[in-house]
């Protein structure tokens, strides 16, 4: 099968939707365009989708040029676009496998996830589900059952995790944009390592009901797309919100903290150089750049509550299942599921105790600034053979996942957009605000991605 022209830069999802209210572009074509790419890439190797539902997506696309054609107003601008969502998401009538092959046997869902509902709803083409690290246990994207996705940049690359699939599915040029979820930096690792734009909204803004959980208290859902805007469409409609085009956010005055504690350590020199590089830009645009400290984080006592809370919801959730079926769940995962045995009822008291005091105390800290920035991951993509020593593969893990952590665990929205020059490996610039600021922070890193793309970064 010949592999379709990618999708552009510029195919976003409101350009994409004004050449359809325009009668230029068809849903049809343009999901027939996504499919045929998606599966020859799948035939040449791509492990980006577990499934891809051809009929039923060309049957959507179709009715949704129907209502077009008769004059009905579109219920959204993702109206006839294709979208893939993480195999994490129940789907009505198809299993949620959670990359997982002990999944196989298990009942199809019985009704849509609430997020994916929502996707229907606004018009929203679900071409097929993404893949995943086994569970969402690994930030490098590493799937033994399905395959690990490589990195569309560089195909001798990671694209991180757990959502990897979400990301290659759009760096590839197939989907116009994916569903991902983050419980510490799962969607926005993967967007930042594959040149993407990725947000985490604030805990509770997009229901979780229907996605097979890793941890009940940090996850969260939302999308990666080629633009801000594209994510902000994406997030209302996972919201429930109606759309409304996000506010004009001059970096003039803007006061954005760089965060000296923790992320900025043993950064990759092109990470470094990208990420300086970035805040000289936005300095000249006229936004007020202040290093400060959080002493907090430096501690790390945070870190040692946030894997509490992952590993004894994990344990919570899928525990008996884990030890009645072990043997069907890959090591990695095995262990962090049933790692979680050990944490005792106490321990999760004080721990929902600690997490408490500690959030008002950031939020407190936080709210100094319009956002606080740093780079999204302290690494480029990393080689997939790293994988192949156990040392390297734990120092690849703790990397991606580093700096994206304190957005889950200190209950705050954050937005990724690429920052490095044009032609090199992608590099993130993460703007992180206290939970209930999504738009803000979608409005400045609209203003920030702008003002990158002017003077030739992401």
């Amino acid at each position: 099968m010949t592999i379709q022209t990618p999708l552009r830069p510029s195919d976003t999802i409101a350009a994409l939707a004004q050449a359809r209210s325009s009668d230029t572009l068809k849903s049809a074509d343009l999901v027939e365009r996504a499919l045929n790419r998606a599966e020859a890439l799948r035939s040449a190797g791509s492990h980006a989708l577990t499934r891809v539902w051809r009929e039923e997506a060309l049957a959507a696309a179709r009715y949704e040029d129907r209502l077009q054609d008769q004059g009905v107003l579109a219920p959204s601008l993702l109206a006839g676009m294709p979208i893939v969502v993480k195999d994490n998401c129940d789907v009505r009538g198809d299993i949620t496998q959670a990359g997982s092959g002990s999944l196989s046997n298990a009942l199809p869902a019985q009704r849509d996830a609430d997020c994916v509902a929502h996707l229907r709803a606004a018009g929203a083409i679900i071409v097929g589900k993404s893949n995943m690290s086994e569970f969402a246990c690994a930030n490098t994207g590493f799937n033994e059952v399905f395959g690990t996705p490589t990195n569309p940049r560089d195909p001798s690359r990671l694209v991180g995790g757990s959502s990897s699939g979400a990301a290659a599915a759009v760096a590839d040029g197939s989907m116009v944009a994916a569903l991902g979820s983050d419980t510490g930096g799962s969607i926005r690792g993967p967007a930042a390592l594959c040149g993407l734009v990725g947000f985490k909204p604030s805990e509770g803004r997009v229901s979780t009901r229907g996605v097979l959980p890793l941890s009940t208290t940090l996850d969260t859902l939302g999308p990666i797309a080629r633009s801000v805007e594209c994510c902000a469409i994406m997030d209302a409609v996972l919201a429930a919100e109606t759309w409304r085009p996000l506010p004009e956010y001059p970096l003039q005055g803007v006061s954005l903290g760089v965060l000296q504690d923790l992320v900025l350590d043993d950064l990759d020199p092109s990470v470094a150089s990208a990420f300086e590089n970035a805040l000289r830009v936005l300095r000249e645009a006229g936004a007020t750049v202040t290093e400060f400290t959080w002493a907090e984080l430096q501690r790390r006592d945070w870190r040692k509550v946030y894997t509490i809370f992952t590993r004894s919801e994990m344990y919570a959730n899928h525990g008996r299942f884990a030890e009645e079926n072990g043997q069907l769940i890959e090591p990695r995962p095995l262990e962090v599921i049933l790692s979680g045995r050990s944490i005792s009822p106490q321990d999760r008291t004080e721990a929902l105790a600690f997490r408490r005091k500690v959030v008002l105390d950031a939020h407190d800290i936080i709210s100094r600034f319009h956002a606080v920035v740093m780079p999204t991951v302290p690494v480029v993509a990393p080689l997939i053979s790293t994988l192949s020593d156990p040392e390297q593969a734990a120092r690849v893990e703790q990397m991606i996942g580093r700096n994206n952590e304190p957005a889950n665990f200190f209950d705050c929205c954050a937005a990724t957009v690429p920052c490095q020059p044009m032609g090199e490996l992608p590099v993130g610039f993460l703007m992180m605000a206290k939970n209930g600021e999504d738009r803000r922070v979608l409005a400045i890193a609209h203003a920030v991605e702008n003002t990158f793309r002017a003077r030739g970064l992401g």
